[in-house]
């Protein structure tokens, strides 16, 4: 379905640094013009996103924090069905006339303050949680790919502490948690003495969401998902998936956002150093920007232009000259955005379809296990990979600052490579399984 679009063979790659001030300012003060075209002029490809923010902004009714709270913890209440929740959904939607940016930070806030309390009734001092970075894309992706963000926290450990946090599956064939669980690994209660040993010795430790008490209930999945096959019909009414006009589809239709591809993975409630997110449509960038100025946080965003919420060696577009990725650096003082292609990383541009998500996550784990112990070559491979070189450079500390994130990433993509191809991967996530199966049966 569509046509073929003509791109030219030197397209224009986004690289713009702002002052955080500047981005503040370009979202608080929605009555300077001068400021705010200054600022759009400077965002290139992005400039219509987040014009198109701003245009909502201005005009939000928004409603009351109690009313909010009321919609947002009855996303929580077992009595709640599908169709009901999702209505909720549908009110708690970022860019849907009443819920703006300060919405979408106000239940970040309330979020943290609940998982909180749900920590200090379990007699957990979150305080005691040693320094670690996080991870978490959106989920939802429009490709269904493979699940890279906890494969590539477990290759990055010996390089950088992460605490990986995660679900079960909303719209893919399955999540993290799941994942985690095939691997050997689950928690069955909450234990920050336990997370503490395996991010000292092993870089790494994964937690459930529902372990932090999150709203993941059977029927609010279903809302989600009926969601998510809501947009994927909108834009396959346009073209199908991996055409060539795909990406101009993504950028072009609107979508009801989920409020919980927003707030949930960006929350950020175990209070990490740096945080890295994926997110899988465009549209979602200014929110999930403004929780990390609202929340002084630094890590990366990035964005596949095919609807990926990871670092993608594929694309629906052949031409090496045409970025197809989208990253954002996130720092104390500025922000930098930064288009990229497969090619600008030293990697192989795949098709979409070598990096899709298998329905048998036996397979899938089988698949992971091969790339972890340096087994295996390819799309799969560079996929996570990438994505483990991210976590590198969200770190700030590991890979040297160069004048580009492409060049960084390159720098960390061989990093990766050689602690996988070491066995420094592989032997590190045995001793952490072994070990935390011994802890389980002793419990």
């Amino acid at each position: 379905m569509g046509s073929s679009i003509q791109l030219p063979s030197n397209a224009h790659r986004l690289q713009v640094r702002l002052q955080k001030d500047d981005l503040h300012r370009l979202f608080t003060s929605l009555e300077d013009a001068e400021h705010e075209e200054a600022i759009l002029c400077q965002l290139g490809s992005l400039r219509k996103t987040f014009a198109n923010f701003l245009a909502h902004e201005r005009q939000l009714d928004p409603p009351d924090n109690a009313t909010l709270t009321r919609y947002f913890d009855a996303c929580s209440d077992p009595e709640q069905g599908p169709q009901e929740l999702l209505e909720i959904l549908r009110l708690l939607a970022p860019g849907n006339g009443h819920i703006g940016r300060n919405q979408v930070n106000f239940l970040a806030d309330h979020l943290r303050t609940r998982v909180e309390h749900f920590l200090q009734s379990k007699q957990q001092d979150l305080s005691l949680l040693h320094t670690h970075d996080h991870v978490f894309g959106s989920g939802g992706d429009f490709c269904k790919t493979i699940h890279a963000s906890t494969a590539a926290a477990i290759v990055a450990a010996p390089l950088v502490t992460i605490c990986k946090t995660g679900t079960t599956n909303v719209t893919s064939y399955h999540g993290s948690a799941q994942a985690m669980e095939t691997f050997g690994y689950r928690h069955s209660h909450l234990s920050i003495p336990t997370l503490n040993q395996e991010l000292d010795s092993y870089g790494f430790t994964f937690i459930p969401l529902s372990a932090l008490n999150f709203p993941y209930s059977q029927a609010l999945k279903q809302a989600r998902e009926a969601l998510w096959h809501e947009a994927m019909n909108q834009l396959t009414q346009h073209c199908d998936v991996g055409d060539p006009n795909w990406q101009e589809t993504l950028r072009t239709t609107p979508l009801t956002l989920d409020i919980f591809k927003i707030v949930s993975p960006n929350a950020q409630v175990l209070r990490p150093t740096h945080h890295s997110t994926g997110i899988c449509s465009l549209a979602m960038l200014p929110y999930v920007l403004s929780l990390y100025l609202h929340l002084e946080s630094e890590g990366i965003i990035v964005h596949c232009y095919d609807g990926i919420d990871e670092l993608s060696n594929a694309s629906s577009l052949s031409d090496p000259q045409q970025p197809t990725n989208l990253l954002i650096q996130v720092t104390r003082d500025e922000i930098v955005f930064e288009e990229c292609s497969p090619e600008d990383l030293g990697l192989k541009r795949a098709r979409l379809e070598e990096i899709r998500e298998e329905v048998d996550l036996a397979a899938t784990q089988s698949d992971t296990w091969h790339i972890l112990a340096g087994e295996e070559q390819g799309p799969r491979r560079d996929f996570i990979v990438a994505n483990a070189a991210l976590l590198l450079v969200a770190n700030q500390g590991i890979v040297p600052s160069q004048d580009s994130l492409h060049s960084q990433l390159r720098e960390a993509i061989a990093l990766i490579n050689t602690v996988i191809d070491s066995h420094q991967v592989a032997d590190n996530f045995t001793q952490l399984l072994n070990a935390h199966q011994q802890q389980h049966i002793q419990l």
